[in-house]
């Protein structure tokens, strides 16, 4: 067994919906994936924003999307990860999430970030190089209307409440060295949760290490009394063995090989698919092996929450429900994580072909 490095936290999963499909089926199957890994015991499930379809993703309206999977679940937690703040009005996105947190019945995670797309920031007119002061202007002005602060002359105020949106806010950090240690600061500085993405050679060369950094300083910011709250993304994919999860897997690389090398990411193209999956620090093949390498990972350590992807694979429906499973029931539990009610589910279909 591997150390207890998620003893007493909490697993969710990001969900990318980068397939071929149409978005309605898309929506379909994220809407039943929720569903499912609501049943295996996950405590959150996080959807990412991407306009246009950058990334080929098929979510540019997160929000909309999470308020149709709360209608068919109940208990799993809803988050953004992350919607693209500077992009948005923040009072509409308040509006929204206040809404959306109401509908729920509580359980959305507001998860913020700056953006990293350039058509993006130029479609919706804005300057992508003073994103960084457009974040911080932004993500102030969230704060304040959650707060109830008052919105014009007559002192109308945020309707429906935020102040339970307020206590889940999280911010993303720059992949930016020279920003990430001063937002992972303010991140901590305001109270809100530090939201990591993936660690790879391909992210600015933001290592694990280099993530337990930031922890350190967010959690040496929050205020007395606050409890840290710090979520990771780490890419995974169990199987029975290494080189049936790698089968998997050289599509999907390739083409995440392929758009790497459009944005100018210098040796995404020039390597195997199994070399950039090694690099690009997913962890595939039995769920023992990646178990272990989650238990010596300093970012996962650092963590209070640890999100699991199956990225460059585009999974059909049922492969992504059989990656949920082994993850929920075969790694995460060797790991320390116990889920909700601290009983591993009883599946009528369990998942086959990664035991």
């Amino acid at each position: 067994m591997s150390a207890g490095v998620l003893a007493g936290k909490r697993l969710g999963f990001l969900l990318h919906l980068d397939s071929d499909l149409s978005p309605a089926e898309s929506y379909r199957q994220a809407v039943e994936l929720f569903v499912w890994a609501e049943e295996l015991g996950y405590d959150s499930g996080w959807v990412i924003q991407r306009h246009f379809r950058q990334g080929n993703e098929h979510v540019s309206s997160p929000l909309v999307l999470l308020a149709a999977v709360a209608q068919h679940t109940s208990r799993i937690r809803l988050g953004t990860g992350v919607l693209v703040l500077p992009l948005e009005d923040p009072l509409k996105v308040a509006e929204d999430a206040a809404t959306l947190d109401v509908l729920s019945g509580g359980r959305l995670e507001l998860g913020v970030g700056a953006g990293p797309f350039p058509g993006a920031w130029e479609a919706f007119g804005k300057d992508l190089g003073g994103r960084h002061k457009a974040w911080e202007q932004s993500v102030s002005r969230l704060h304040d209307v959650l707060e109830g602060a008052a919105l014009n002359s007559l002192g109308e105020v945020l309707h429906p409440a935020g102040a339970g949106v307020r206590g889940r806010i999280w911010q993303a950090t720059s992949s930016a060295p020279e920003h990430a240690l001063a937002q992972a600061r303010a991140a901590g500085a305001a109270g809100d949760g530090l939201q990591l993405s993936r660690a790879t050679d391909w992210n600015r060369q933001q290592s694990p290490e280099a993530q337990a950094v930031l922890v350190e300083a967010y959690r040496d910011a929050l205020p007395a009394g606050v409890e840290p709250r710090v979520l990771v993304s780490r890419a995974i994919y169990p199987d029975r063995n290494r080189e049936q999860a790698l089968s998997k897997l050289v599509d999907g690389a390739r083409r995440w090989q392929s758009w790497f090398g459009a944005l100018g990411r210098e040796g995404a193209t020039d390597v195997t698919p199994e070399e950039y999956l090694v690099r690009d620090h997913t962890r595939f093949g039995t769920a023992a092996d990646i178990a272990d390498g989650l238990a010596s990972d300093a970012g996962v350590a650092a963590a209070t929450e640890l999100l699991v992807s199956f990225p460059p694979a585009v999974p059909s429906l049922d492969e992504h429900k059989r990656l949920l499973e082994a993850a929920a029931t075969e790694v995460a539990p060797r790991l320390g994580w116990q889920p909700a009610g601290g009983e591993l589910p009883l599946l009528e279909h369990a998942a086959a072909g990664s035991r």
